[in-house]
This record gives structure tokens, sequence and C-alpha cells, in this order.
């Protein structure tokens, strides 16, 4: 059978690009070798990233577990600070009212020298308590040294009239006196309250 192609030539061009790319494989067989090459390394380099991200991985968990229990370990100390802390904080708020009412910062070591200066024969301290507005002393005094209630009172006046130490007291005053014995000796246990001055 004889076909007769009848179309212009202007539309045989037309069709010809309409024609479905055909994929030459003898062309593509000289390429081959080297894209098989390059698709290899290829896979290779993908598949060194994936391990050395997996092994980044790793190494990040177990760092953290190491932080972890690192952490662990230092929560007791965190909890002794913090208790250390809060102990300074309050100290802070006894003495800043003290120093306050004092108008200026006392050297204390040079006042418990003056008041160590000052002590009486047969008169011991037991007890020394700076507070708010308050310089506490609580002592004895022994019967061996004379009348137990004329070596407190002999004391008291000491104090008073020290200048530099009565100087930051509006007033130096003797608390409750009781009885007592040490080693079958009759002692005077006594309170002595030193007040502070404002301002």
């Amino acid at each position: 059978m004889i076909k007769i192609n009848l179309i212009p030539d202007e539309l045989k061009k037309t069709q010809a690009a309409k024609q479905p790319f055909k994929f030459e494989l003898d062309k593509l067989s000289l390429l081959g070798p080297k894209v098989m090459k390059i698709g290899v390394y290829c896979l290779i380099v993908l598949a060194g990233l994936h391990v050395i991200l997996i092994l980044a991985i790793f190494l990040k968990a177990d760092s953290l577990k190491g932080l972890d229990s690192k952490w662990v370990l230092l929560e007791p100390k965190k909890a002794e600070v913090e208790a250390v802390n809060a102990e300074i904080v309050s100290v802070e708020k006894v003495v800043q009212p003290v120093n306050n009412l004092m108008g200026q910062r006392q050297l204390w070591s040079k006042n418990l020298n003056q008041l160590s200066n000052l002590m009486t024969p047969g008169i011991w301290l037991t007890t020394l308590s700076l507070e708010p507005h308050m310089l506490r002393l609580e002592g004895c005094a022994s019967s061996l040294y004379g009348d137990e209630t004329g070596l407190v009172g002999k004391f008291i006046k000491a104090l008073q009239d020290d200048r530099e130490f009565s100087a930051q007291f509006s007033e130096i005053k003797l608390g409750p006196m009781e009885r007592g014995a040490l080693d079958k000796t009759p002692i005077m246990n006594f309170k002595i309250f030193c007040i502070m001055r404002k301002g």
C-alpha cells in the first residue's frame, strides 16, 4: 500500500517537534561508568554523613546524661548554699538596724577589749549577745571575792563611768539577779542591759 503525505512542509516541522523523546541507550552507554562512579561516591558521602550525625547525637546524649548526674550530685550542695545565704540575710537584718541606730559601724573588737579591761575581780561573763537596740550581758559573781551584790554593783558602776564604753548607750541598767551555787560556792547570777543610743 502506498502512503502519500499531503501535509504541507510547514506543518511537517511542527509534527516532527511533537514526536516523543527517544532515549538513546547507545549515547548513554559511553557515560555509564562515569555516572555510576559519581553515584557511588555520592552514596558513600551521604552514608558517611549519616553515620557522623548518628555518632554526634549519641555523644550529645551521653554528655547530657553526665550533666544530669552531676546536677543530681550538686543538688544537696545547692541546698546548703541556699541555707547559708538565708542565714547571712537573717544576720544582716539583725545587724543593720544596730548599725543604723548607732549611727556608724562600731568596732566591737575594741568594745570587747574595753569590756574586758572593766571586769571586776570575782565577776565573769557567761553570755554576751548583741540584739536590736541593746547589748545584753549575763554573768556570775562569786562570794569568794566579797558580797556578790556589791561586786555586781561595782561592775555596773565601772561600765557607766567609762566614757568610751558608756558613750554608745543611753542607759546601762541591772536586770534580774538570782542566787545559785558553783561547786558549793555561793554565786549570784545577773543580767545587765545596755540600751543603745538612737541616731
